[in-house]
């Protein structure tokens, strides 16, 4: 995704549905141009269009979810994405910045498999001939277009891998690491029994909201990759507790 492409996602993100004129003149691009990113943009799931007009997806949709602060969810994933070496199998969880992992090593990596209960993900990354999807089975959860329950809690228990990639909704010290949905939450209990090692995968405004449902404890995380609007406060604790901290390349 071009820097245009995240410029034009965090400004119709903010403001709505947003003229394709005014699009043109924020970013000092032809409409021809606009034209032809939003034209992109909207293959890929990630906003709607409308004669004339750019419009945000629905807020509980996975591609408005990567859409907001979609720069820093892209430097997160290139920054993972070197963790992962060419023919290795890993655990890549349902999350918006898991997502764009998954499409960072579809583009730079080779014979790696990726084991995983996103259908976005498996859909975002479908053309790419040199990597392996594993899907897990399971109950469909539509707007996050993840899969969810008992059956893929046992598809899980049959893989064991060294990484683990997982996203999250927010933070407390208290909780460790929370998220909004509890069979989500109980889904990635059982993923995690699969791997060596836990990375999580965020964006650093998640650190300033607690979230409602205990996700991950903090001694079950290895590294955290985020950018550098981690509060500094935050990150001394975190690495107080043994938690690896990588502030992601811009």
């Amino acid at each position: 995704m071009k820097t245009r492409h995240s410029k034009i996602l965090e400004y119709i993100t903010e403001h709505g549905k947003t003229e394709v004129s005014v699009l043109s003149d924020k970013l000092q691009a032809s409409t021809v141009t606009i034209r032809k990113d939003l034209d992109y943009l909207e293959e890929r799931g990630m906003l709607k269009r409308e004669r004339g007009f750019a419009v945000p997806n629905d807020p509980g949709d996975i591609f408005y979810r990567m859409a907001f602060h979609a720069d820093k969810k892209q430097r997160i994933a290139r920054t993972a994405a070197a963790y992962i070496e060419n023919g290795e199998t890993v655990m890549i969880e349902s999350g918006s910045t898991c997502t764009l992992l998954a499409e960072e090593l579809a583009r730079t990596k080779k014979s790696v498999t990726i084991v995983t209960n996103s259908v976005c993900l498996a859909e975002y990354i479908r053309s790419y001939s040199n990597i392996q999807l594993i899907l897990l089975g399971g109950i469909l959860q539509t707007p996050s277009q993840s899969l969810v329950g008992p059956l893929t809690r046992q598809a899980a228990e049959a893989f064991h891998v060294d990484k683990i990639f997982t996203g999250i909704d927010g933070y407390s010290r208290s909780f460790g690491f929370t998220g909004d949905d509890l069979t989500r939450a109980d889904t990635l209990h059982a993923m995690i029994a699969s791997a060596r090692h836990v990375y999580v995968l965020t964006d650093s405004e998640k650190f300033r909201h607690p979230g409602a449902v205990s996700f991950l404890q903090l001694d079950q995380v290895y590294e955290i990759i985020t950018d550098e609007g981690i509060p500094p406060e935050e990150k001394s604790f975190l690495e107080s507790q043994n938690i690896r901290i990588t502030i992601a390349d811009n």
